[in-house]
């Protein structure tokens, strides 16, 4: 499967979250003998390495803190999940999507929908949402193509509700409106100089993980509860798609998703 996790931080409060990230990510890094780099959520977790130095329980709580950390103080997460078998037969299905048989494309473009949607119904709203990525050399001109070039297909992610002539109706967006609440730019950083990126690949790896688990054994007594332990944590703060028009877009992404996953 396929799973691409956002955190999204207010600017007000970015400064303060990346340095409470930036303290725990130093600490664990100190018991750690060899370069600093990226974390590598799964080698980390598993103890790989020289991770293998920091107890099991240690590393366990360090996730968690993550997770409760990412989550606090207003904190927002977005997110999908896709199974690649059935991404195939979605592809297959005709519902003329713009992303070729792009995974990652169709991951990115879905979370900016989320994104989108949410921030058009914040009033009072004061500024757009910059999306930073982990560096994606083959695909980040393609996302930035994606908002740049507002593909009405889709429209159904984030469509707006109103009112015609006295009955409730989905209002067509218009080119102007399309991610208007997105810089129509995306950039890109390699992890290992952010740790707010890394803490969004920690998500990822958290609810793969958890995915994972509904369908195979566990490597040691204990970790399916662990890992929905980490879930639960985060699922209150995880924004989902909710109503939408039964268009093209709604149907891909209904037929694409993880079984397990909740759009």
């Amino acid at each position: 499967m396929f799973v691409m996790t956002g955190l999204m931080v207010d600017a007000y409060k970015l400064r303060k979250k990346t340095a409470d990230f930036d303290a725990k990510l130093e600490a664990i890094y100190a018991q750690h003998p060899g370069t600093r780099g990226d974390l590598k959520t799964k080698r980390f977790i598993n103890g790989a390495g020289a991770w293998n130095q920091v107890p099991a329980q240690q590393r366990k709580n360090f996730l968690r803190e993550i997770c409760e950390l990412a989550v606090a103080n207003g904190g927002k997460v977005y997110g999908v999940a896709l199974s690649y078998d059935r991404f195939d037969v979605a592809l297959a299905a005709g519902h003329s999507h713009p992303f070729a048989n792009s995974y990652w494309i169709a991951g990115a473009m879905f979370v900016s929908s989320l994104v989108q949607k949410k921030m058009q119904g914040v009033a009072n709203s004061k500024g757009l949402t910059v999306s930073i990525m982990d560096d994606n050399k083959q695909e980040m001109a393609n996302l930035s193509d994606g908002l740049y070039k507002c593909s009405e297909w889709y429209d159904g992610l984030y469509q707006r509700r109103g009112t015609k002539r006295g009955k409730s109706v989905w209002l067509d967006r218009k080119p102007k409106d399309r991610f208007d609440q997105i810089i129509n730019t995306a950039f890109a950083i390699k992890s290992d100089h952010s740790s707010l990126v890394q803490v969004a690949d920690a998500l990822s790896w958290v609810y793969r993980r958890h995915l994972e688990l509904k369908s195979q054994a566990e490597a040691y007594a204990g970790e399916q509860a662990y890992y929905q332990d980490l879930v639960d944590i985060l699922e209150p703060q995880r924004e989902k798609l909710g109503h939408c028009p039964q268009e093209p877009c709604v149907a891909f992404y209904q037929a694409a998703r993880h079984e397990g996953w909740a759009v």
